[in-house]
């Protein structure tokens, strides 16, 4: 039987994020409902207005949404056709090349570019898009594309073609299409079992039930017949489990050395790697080859985003690895996926390769135990990455998410881990950096003092020639231990430039949390009780956190804390610090902030490298308070180094040990507690494997029957209302309206105060010259010269107790737009159990134009930030 059976099938999915709906008012409702994709429709409009007005056929573009559209795999035609008929309906789809750059480069093949329509002879207005976004970066960077990296050998079938291809082949004609499950019932039912967080008890009695067993009729009766079925899904690659076994230097009651078995579980990353870089959800999302962003059309400006706008990727043109913070579970990825996409753990972006064994090795004595440990690490990650050393050096032909097949050379580029495992990686003792060979006594220096990077293959050496009793001359400088380590081997692997930033614990905790606070607060007039009695002082405000005790007394500190203490804390010190030690901390903070940039310009990490200066240049006064006598600390002395990670690898915010820990949950944690406790490392390997399991069969069937699968999403009320959660739509339509240049809001369809009169508007809301600004309102635009006065204190008003603001995308900080709300909410009296809640107001500045709409400019001519602002 055919890989596609032979009907067309018209579904309504979203052309910007590939959701599919089962109707065209859901389809409609999903867009309007989702700024992202709205802004592309109105994008997608304007674009096919401006290039052509007057249409040959008859038809307008005003309802491009109706045919957002896209085929489904079973519609019988190839990539090639699909994509064709694509263009026949919406010619526009494929309009996505940016650019080609004035020097030599090539455009990636499979993007092609519409040719112009002929030019209308009616008028017709050509709409220009702000090219410029709020942080000053192009809206659309110039790119400048590889010329021969990523090139496809030949078309190939996906891991879900192969399925598909296979379950065709074998089915009958009673099959179920959800098999080996009987209907699509039982199979929501399953996936709800096996994701729910149910253990095997709980799954047991369930299924036994006697309401479950006569009304659900199902066709597994037990857990064993139920987990007989899962284990009948389509898998991914197998788990398997090396032994190893230690023999220590302590001996037993017989004289006999004592041993202790351990057990590395450990899946191939070659074959993980093939499953992530064929998973068709992320196939508008890949990236085969390297990608030069400008600023310029000259390109003379680069912008640094995602790992293939960095230096790495076009020298190396391949993928990555990623290492858990942790010596439990082993994590990768690859580039070659957005970075956005790999922090999401719902989208599967990461995923597990191996249980590290975590022993207590009694068996050996206390002055080898730890030694030993550091091997047995680099040992089990060696047997977990063997398969990379010959597919790094030959590469693997693998099928890839579009259907076409690549050599791929995969290569470990990037560890994300902490200090201590990141010494533990690079081999090195925890007072030396693992980067760069930086004397110990002189790592608070900053710029003052210049260091060489470590080099891999004389590292290597080094620590052989020290195992063999004959280290070097500067054995004993390098700060190195006497391993045998995992990356030697390593094709192209530079594991001390892997070692990216650890903006979590390197920054936000170490240098900011554990540092910095303590010795601003040691240099503040009062101390710490004079820095408590600010923070709880600061009036409370809906986007900040309000310690209200302080923070002396807080014990549990996670992210989230230094990042709202990180907002507030120059504030705080402000007039009861030195001006010195307010210049040093606003040094380590703007530091901080640079580094959370998704998208670095060279104006850009120049300043993030003035913030790193301007702290060393103002460090001693901390010295001289008496709170530092030295500032030999491995985490300020990593800072020296984020501007050459970041221009190696991409910005650190897509490496951030906050990812691993979050998988945590999933991978450790979650399979712990599914186990019996007994041999809990194989069942926690089984429990990933059904959860993958099922996951993947999801996907596969989204894949295969997108209407199918879609009428089970409810995320989008039919009738187009929102759903509990969701932004409230725009009082105004925004169709002629581009979200990321235009001033929109959104506001409650219904007031929460409807009738309120003058009074408790300039009583309750503190609006004491609201008759006169309405006064002037009614003046300004009507010939009326009647005032609110006249209107008597018996009129009322609607009143909205807040709406919020569509603001301007910075790709600085998020290429997703976030909004900003404006509160007007009036105190609530004490009531019953009730305590008394206060009130809330946003404080607002309003930019004043003139009478042409252009804002109001300075004395020079240029435009200043406060400029024509109104409070």
């Amino acid at each position: 039987m055919p890989l596609h059976s032979t009907h067309i099938v018209a579904v309504h999915r979203c052309f910007h994020c590939g959701a599919v709906k089962p109707t065209k008012q859901g389809l409609r409702s999903h867009i309007s409902q989702t700024p992202a994709c709205h802004r592309a429709l109105v994008k997608k409009t304007r674009r096919a207005t401006s290039v052509g007005c007057d249409n040959s056929t008859g038809s307008d573009n005003s309802d491009l949404e109706d045919n957002a559209h896209d085929l489904s795999p079973s519609s019988g035609l190839g990539n090639e056709a699909a994509t064709s008929l694509l263009e026949d309906t919406d010619p526009d789809f494929t309009d996505y090349v940016q650019w080609q750059p004035p020097f030599e480069s090539n455009p990636p093949s499979e993007q092609t570019v519409d040719p112009a329509p002929p030019s209308s002879k009616r008028a017709c207005v050509e709409v220009v898009e702000d090219e410029v976004e709020a942080g000053g970066l192009p809206s659309r960077p110039f790119v400048q594309y590889h010329a021969s990296a990523g090139q496809k050998k030949q078309q190939g079938k996906t891991p879900f073609e192969r399925i598909h291809e296979e379950r065709e082949m074998a089915a009958g004609e009673e099959t179920s299409a959800f098999a080996p499950f009987e209907s699509q019932d039982e199979w929501e039912l399953a996936r709800w079992l096996m994701t729910s967080g149910l253990s095997q008890a709980e799954i047991d009695k369930y299924l036994k039930l006697e309401i479950t067993r006569k009304r659900s009729a199902l066709s597994f009766k037990n857990k064993h017949s139920f987990f007989k079925k899962v284990d009948q899904l389509p898998r991914g690659p197998s788990w398997q489990c090396e032994l190893f076994e230690a023999i220590g230097d302590e001996v037993d009651e017989n004289g006999e050395r004592k041993t202790e078995r351990l057990e590395l579980w450990k899946r191939d990353p070659v074959e993980c790697i093939k499953e992530l870089i064929s998973d068709l959800s992320f196939r508008e999302s890949l990236r085969y080859a390297p990608e030069r962003l400008f600023e310029d059309p000259f390109g003379e400006n680069p912008i640094l985003s995602e790992m293939w706008t960095a230096d790495w990727w076009s020298e190396m043109q391949l993928s990555t690895f990623s290492g858990d913070k942790s010596a439990w579970p082993v994590y990768l990825s690859i580039g070659n996926i957005p970075k956005a996409i790999r922090r999401s753990p719902s989208s599967r972006a990461t995923v597990l390769i191996g249980y590290l064994p975590v022993a207590k090795l009694e068996c050996f004595s206390e002055a080898t135990r730890s030694m030993y440990g550091y091997q047995l690490f680099h040992d089990c990650m060696k047997s977990l990455l063997k398969p990379l050393v010959e597919a790094g050096a030959k590469g693997v032909d693998m099928v890839c998410a579009d259907g076409f097949i690549r050599r791929v050379y995969p290569i470990v580029a990037a560890y994300i881990a902490d200090h201590p495992e990141q010494c533990l990686v690079a081999c090195c003792k925890e007072n030396y950096c693992p980067k760069c060979l930086v004397d110990p006594t002189k790592r608070g220096q900053g710029s003052e003092v210049l260091s060489l990077f470590r080099e891999p293959a004389k590292s290597a050496q080094m620590m052989a020639d020290a195992m063999k009793g004959s280290p070097s001359d500067t054995w004993a400088k390098s700060g190195l231990r006497a391993l045998n380590p995992f990356w030697a081997e390593l094709p192209h692997c530079n594991i001390f430039d892997c070692m990216t930033p650890d903006i979590l614990h390197q920054l936000h905790k170490g240098v900011f949390k554990d540092h910095t606070v303590k010795w601003a607060t040691q240099c503040a007039e009062g101390g710490e009780s004079e820095i408590d009695r600010r923070f709880r002082a600061m009036t409370p405000h809906r986007d900040l956190r309000y310690f209200k005790k302080g923070i002396s007394l807080i014990s549990q500190w996670t992210g989230t804390e230094y990042k709202n203490m990180e907002k507030v804390f120059l504030g705080v010190l402000a007039g009861s610090a030195d001006i010195g030690v307010i210049k040093a901390v606003r040094g380590l903070v703007d530091f901080i902030y640079y580094a959370h940039f998704e998208a670095h310009t060279e104006e850009s990490l120049a300043k993030m490298k003035a913030a790193w200066a301007s702290f060393h240049l103002h460090k001693e006064v901390f010295v001289r308070f008496g709170v530092r006598t030295h500032f030999n600390i491995p985490k300020l002395h990593s800072m020296a180094h984020y501007l050459r990670s970041i221009q190696l690898m991409g910005t650190a915010d897509g490496y951030s040990t906050e990812d691993p820990e979050r998988l945590h949950i999933d991978f450790a944690k979650l399979g712990y507690r599914a186990s019996n406790r007994k041999e809990y490392i194989k069942q926690m390997a089984t429990w990933f494997d059904r959860q993958e399991a099922v996951r993947r069969f999801q996907s596969y069937l989204q894949w295969v029957s997108p209407v199918q699968s879609a009428q089970g999403d409810n995320s989008d009320d039919e009738n187009g209302e929102a759903v509990e959660g969701s932004e409230p739509k725009n009082v105004q339509e925004v169709e002629d309206e581009d979200l990321e240049n235009a001033h929109v809001y959104t506001i409650a369809k219904k007031p929460a105060l409807p009738r309120t009169s003058i009074t408790e508007i300039v009583q309750d809301f503190g609006a004491q010259y609201f008759t006169r600004c309405f006064d002037d309102l009614l003046n300004k635009y009507t010939s009326s010269s009647s005032s609110t006065t006249s209107l008597g204190q018996h009129v009322s008003f609607p009143v909205f107790k807040q709406f919020k603001i569509c603001l301007p995308i910075m790709s600085q900080v998020s290429k997703v737009a976030s909004t900003d709300t404006v509160r007007a909410i009036p105190a609530q009296p004490a009531k019953g159990r009730r305590a008394m809640i206060p009130a809330q107001f946003s404080t607002v500045f309003a930019r004043e134009s003139d009478e042409h709409g252009a804002a109001r400019r300075t004395y020079d001519g240029t435009e200043s930030p406060l400029s024509g602002l109104l409070q």
